[in-house]
């Protein structure tokens, strides 16, 4: 049993709620009171079905949030067949773009483009499993922020520090990342650059995603001023589309604040296995939520 069919069932045993896994595990069925709520994947009996499907989809996320004046990164959508609109996008955005999925999540499927001939290859790639796909401009992200918002209250906030390490003109780079986050780097750097040792601050970049399934790590913001304006934001956000349950990732660029994704779903696998009291904070959000599911 994963650990978040364990902690749903933990609470479940806590408030008296019946629990039963159904569908090969897909399905969590809850009953209370002659009351039944259901846990499909990481989605909670909180929001409602079409908004979750909006919200999986990252070009309809997009138009529905401009629509509603609500900041985001720009989206446009292609079909196979549409690689000539690719290429002219990639021309007119700096040759500087992200090709993803348009339902992935974890940050998987998601490519930075920023050579031309690299084009028809992904996309051959991409089409072979996907309807469609989405581009983006590729934007400088000072910094990313995920918020999980409960009922227009946020009950968890952090920012992602991409995996970036500095020369000391000892260690090697892998012995620094290991060292920046040992849980996803201590088996996965076999090759022979990461034994390079780096002069005294030498910049190396892992990766330029900020997820924390490729590597980034979850980080306090101090700054009250800017968490304040990360919370208005996304109250005001949530408020508009009326979603009881989601997570917001919020890049915080030179224009200022523009949502990149909308999650139903609340996974927080990564967040449990970093930060040293993740799967009690985690808990403690499943069960708000699960009492809210049953207004308890």
């Amino acid at each position: 049993m994963s650990i978040f069919n364990n902690i749903i069932k933990e609470i479940c045993k806590e408030e008296k709620i019946e629990y039963n896994i159904l569908s090969k595990d897909w399905v969590i069925m809850l009953r209370k009171d002659n009351t039944n709520r259901f846990i499909i994947g990481n989605k909670f009996d909180l929001n409602t079905h079409a908004s979750g499907l909006v919200f999986d989809d990252k070009y309809a996320t997009y138009e529905v949030l401009k629509k509603l004046d609500i900041p985001v990164i720009e989206h446009n959508i292609i079909y196979k067949g549409d690689e000539k609109i690719c290429y002219e996008y990639f021309s007119n955005h700096k040759k500087s773009i992200v090709i993803k999925t348009n339902t992935g999540t974890c940050g998987n499927g998601v490519y930075h483009i920023n050579k031309k001939s690299e084009i028809n290859k992904l996309l051959k790639k991409l089409f072979v499993k996907n309807h469609s796909l989405s581009i983006c401009p590729f934007y400088n992200i000072k910094n990313e922020y995920r918020l999980i918002m409960l009922n227009n209250e946020c009950v968890l906030l952090y920012g992602k520090n991409r995996p970036i390490v500095y020369g000391d003109g000892i260690s090697s780079i892998k012995e620094l990342l290991i060292k920046f986050n040992i849980n996803y780097f201590k088996d996965i750097l076999d090759s022979e650059e990461y034994n390079k040792v780096l002069k005294n601050g030498e910049k190396y970049e892992y990766g330029w995603q900020f997820n924390l399934s490729k590597g980034s790590m979850p980080f306090e913001v101090k700054d009250i001023e800017f968490k304040n304006k990360l919370l208005d934001f996304c109250k005001s956000i949530t408020k508009k589309l009326d979603l009881n349950f989601c997570s917001l990732d919020i890049i915080d660029t030179d224009e200022g604040l523009f949502v990149i994704e909308i999650n139903s779903g609340i996974m927080m696998k990564n967040y449990m296995e970093i930060v040293p009291n993740g799967k009690n904070i985690a808990k403690n959000i499943y069960k708000r939520a699960i009492k809210s599911m049953f207004n308890i």
